[in-house]
């Protein structure tokens, strides 16, 4: 590359400069809102699974 973009440098963009990071998590939070689900208060009761951290890495499948 031998120029540095202007919208780089000066901030300012010519032709299409859209933030697709941006347009993405407000994609998936709409998304989620959608969806509904009430999270007013924590779960009643935790996982058993979750009180044993002994375990190793993969024991409940997948990689590592």
């Amino acid at each position: 590359m031998k120029k540095m973009p202007k919208r780089d440098t000066t901030g300012k963009c010519q032709g299409e400069c859209r933030d697709r990071v941006f347009e993405g998590e407000q994609e998936r939070q709409n998304k989620i809102n959608k969806m509904s689900m009430s999270y007013s208060s924590p779960a009643e009761k935790s996982p058993e699974w979750t009180h044993k951290r002994n375990d190793p890495p993969g024991s409940m499948g997948g990689r590592v």
